[in-house]
């Protein structure tokens, strides 16, 4: 059977960048079910637009020319020529978007302005002229604002796109193995405790959260609130959370050995106390269906844990568990939704998730500066997901599929 044929666009590609640990799987092939499997597409052309740049402005040597030239993936100088692959029109079954890292401004509210909506323009745009509409993975979020998200999502929509995007922190592997909300039980409340900063990590972290409250009973009705607080705020968004709920999910974060607990062991009170002072952003989210969420983002964290009840179910948590350091082995399950999407034209779940995430988290940020209030008629965004999505980490051990 012949591989669909990939396009990649990207931003940069140095060592451990998105790049690196998401596309290299799918031009050399990558471990799978205890052995090596052969890229399911195949990688036929790339654009790269900056060569050797961090997401900080820091100079890392670039290893992307060199690995494409090696794998004999020409480098064209525009989206639009890598979609045609050497000729006129659309040549490729797929595009892969990578703009995450590179050097590119923060905005006022402390958001990079990746350029995820130029390059997915740049795609459409010779999708139009062609005639021809193939299916588009974006990593992360769709854009940096909901405005461009919707756009994006619209446009995709309008002209038959398929396409699907999103964070590693939903697929990951789960502590312990295979929790999940039960599929189509009520939930009365839910949050996600993680760590780092608002928006870099405050996207996964809400995505995180999606993964269990998008199970529930009628499924994601969309938000019709949405609350940030940022550091001195903190404290007032914390006090708005249930505080048993928000102990659950932080001891869930908890488990793999950060700050007083070893892998496996029972979390101390001390520990979760002390991440729970720690807490820096935190976002609260009333959906129309009446759910009450949150995400909070501690220092005293280094991991993903989840709590959620309901009036017919007992408190769910789990740790969404990421590999610690290299190979970043969880990005093999975003690759492989990714050529699942390129092999069947359908997304294996829905990209409603990340346009919902992205408007929330968006929302929370420039709430938290007082810039918008905290009603989001905007974000009326309702979805369902399948009670079970293809080749997750949910029901596997962590590293069944750690690269060597």
């Amino acid at each position: 059977m012949t591989r669909p044929r990939i396009a990649l666009v990207i931003t940069t590609w140095y060592e451990a960048s998105h790049a690196d640990v998401l596309a290299t799987g799918l031009v050399k092939g990558y471990d799978w079910n205890g052995g090596l499997s052969e890229p399911r597409v195949e990688v036929v052309s790339a654009y790269l637009e900056q060569r050797g740049i961090s997401q900080k402005g820091r100079h890392k040597p670039d290893v992307g020319v060199e690995f494409l030239a090696q794998h004999g993936v020409p480098l064209y100088p525009t989206p639009a020529e890598a979609l045609g692959a050497g000729a006129p029109g659309v040549n490729v079954d797929g595009v892969l978007i990578i703009a995450e890292h590179g050097d590119y401004e923060d905005n006022e509210y402390g958001q990079k302005l990746y350029p995820r909506r130029r390059l997915f323009d740049s795609c459409l745009s010779a999708m139009i002229a062609a005639d021809r509409f193939v299916p588009v993975f974006n990593d992360k979020h769709l854009a940096w604002n909901f405005t461009d998200a919707k756009a994006d999502y619209d446009n995709a929509r309008r002209l038959g796109v398929p396409l699907l995007a999103g964070s590693t922190i939903p697929i990951a592997w789960r502590k312990p193995q295979g929790a999940e909300w039960p599929y189509g039980a009520p939930m009365n409340k839910a949050v996600c405790a993680a760590f780092s900063g608002f928006e870099v990590y405050g996207y996964h972290a809400l995505e995180g959260l999606q993964a269990f409250t998008e199970r529930r009973a009628g499924g994601e009705s969309g938000a019709v609130e949405v609350r940030g607080f940022a550091d001195d705020q903190a404290a007032g968004g914390v006090a708005s959370i249930d505080p048993e709920l928000l102990r659950a999910a932080v001891a869930a974060a908890l488990t793999s050995g950060a700050d007083g607990a070893t892998d496996g062991a029972e979390v101390s009170p001390d520990a979760i106390s002390a991440a729970i002072a720690q807490i820096k952003h935190v976002v609260t989210i009333r959906h129309a269906d009446g759910l009450e969420s949150a995400m909070v983002l501690s220092d005293g964290l280094k991991s993903f844990g989840v709590a959620a009840t309901g009036p017919e179910q007992a408190t769910v948590t789990a740790e969404m568990h990421l590999q610690p350091g290299w190979p970043h082995s969880h990005f093999l399950f975003l690759g492989r939704a990714a050529e699942t999407m390129y092999l069947t034209g359908q997304a294996p779940y829905p990209v409603e998730r990340t346009l919902f995430t992205g408007g929330v988290l968006d929302h929370a940020i420039r709430n938290a500066r007082g810039v918008v209030d905290h009603q989001t008629p905007h974000l009326d965004i309702a979805y369902t997901v399948p009670e079970h999505i293809p080749d997750t980490g949910v029901y596997l051990k962590p590293y069944v599929h750690a690269s060597n």
